[in-house]
């Protein structure tokens, strides 16, 4: 094609000089010859794309194919993580199977491959156990109906089951007219380290429909009580007491093996009870101040800090969390802001629960400690409800998606 339009190029510019010259005969000779060679470069270009096209635009049908294939893979994997996700929380907080499928196939309905909505059996629920040695490893599923701490959810679109094959684009490109996927995910109902941070300040020694702040002592304490003395017996102190002690039974029945440590403030923190297996250690730090209970403001945020603190005697690939327990408000200016402090945590993996207790607490700076702490706030009135506010914690354990 180069030399052609050198040829071209050569012939008018040798036209024009003989013409100049009185040679005008020549010039018509050349510009037919020019003619010639673009009539035959037409015809060749021509039969090319008579015979390129149709392998273009079945190479094209075929890209389409491939990146539809891709799409609804990728629509597979969404789908089968989100119904892994509701089922697995599900399945985690109730132990019950059925609701699990229900709330995974509520889930996989939001999520359509290829147009259509899937029809989860219920051999697409596995139950199982995920374990691994360390946070460098893998989980390792394996199924299970014996205490199980995982649900894998298989996602399927197949000629062989109710949810059928997937039509291409382009039916019949290098003889197929569809295609099948599947995907599948397991939520794990994982290991936990729990620091349990608590409020000993002096207004804990109050009834929870007593106001703290309306006199110096309270006034369902015994005649001559004063701070340093066993709590009082309608106290909140004792209320949090029983309160933990369904929190802790309730733990003791979950199939994860959850470590616990207590931390406690009031002016200052402290960590009473290192992490630790043993329910028992917990209980007897709680009996120290139910024994003792000390006077002291309110530094949440210092209660915070020595409930990560107390994380980081734990287990290495354990979840990390703080369920954070309050009936007042902070003291201005002293300590740290905790809504500061959960959210530098939660970028550490740190998640924090609140929960307030009695009308005096400052519930919308909890909620905004939970906000920021990727957590739960709950609030609870009296001591029944703050019972089941920590039974419904005991069972709001993380579940991660290992799969």
């Amino acid at each position: 094609m180069f030399d052609d339009e050198g040829i071209l190029i050569f012939d008018v510019q040798l036209d024009l000089l003989q013409w100049k010259f009185g040679e005008s005969n020549k010039m018509s000779t050349s510009f037919k010859h020019y003619r010639i060679i673009c009539r035959d470069r037409r015809g060749a270009i021509t039969t090319l794309v008579a015979i390129m096209l149709p392998m273009l635009v079945v190479l094209a049908a075929f890209a389409m194919n491939l990146a539809y294939m891709e799409l609804t893979r990728t629509q597979a994997v969404i789908a089968a993580d989100s119904a892994a996700r509701a089922g697995g929380r599900t399945f985690a907080l109730t132990g019950s199977l059925s609701s699990a499928r229900v709330n995974a196939q509520q889930a996989a309905n939001r999520n359509p491959i290829g147009g259509k909505t899937l029809q989860l059996r219920s051999s697409d629920f596995i139950t199982g156990i995920s374990t691994r040695q360390s946070s460098a490893d893998r989980f390792n599923f394996q199924p299970s109906t014996n205490n199980p701490n995982a649900l894998k959810v298989v996602i399927e679109r197949k000629s062989s089951n109710i949810n059928g094959g997937i039509s291409h684009l382009f039916p019949n490109v290098f003889g197929k007219s569809s295609f099948e996927i599947s995907s599948e995910a397991v939520s794990t109902r994982v290991d936990v380290d729990i620091a349990f941070v608590v409020d000993r300040s002096g207004s804990m020694a109050f009834a929870a429909d007593e106001a703290s702040t309306s006199s110096k002592l309270p006034v369902n304490a015994p005649p001559g009580w004063f701070f340093g003395d066993s709590a009082p017996p309608k106290s909140r102190w004792l209320d949090l007491e029983k309160a933990a002690q369904t929190f802790l039974s309730e733990l003791s029945k979950s199939p994860v093996d959850e470590h616990v440590s207590l931390v406690t403030y009031g002016t200052s923190s402290s960590i009473d009870r290192p992490m630790s297996g043993n329910y028992n250690n917990i209980k007897s730090g709680l009996a120290f101040y139910t024994n003792s209970f000390p006077s002291g403001k309110t530094n949440i945020g210092d209660g915070l800090s020595a409930g990560a603190l107390s994380l980081t005697s734990g287990r290495q690939f354990a979840s990390k969390v703080i369920v954070l327990m309050t009936d007042g408000r902070r003291t201005p200016g002293l300590g740290q802001n905790p809504v500061t402090v959960a959210e530098n945590l939660a970028k550490q993996g740190i998640i924090t629960f609140t929960v307030t207790f009695s009308d005096e607490a400052g519930q919308a700076e909890m909620q905004s400690v939970a906000n920021k702490g990727m957590g739960k706030h709950f609030h609870a009135v009296d001591a029944s409800s703050l019972s089941t506010v920590f039974e419904t914690i005991a069972r709001t354990i993380p579940t991660v998606l290992t799969q």
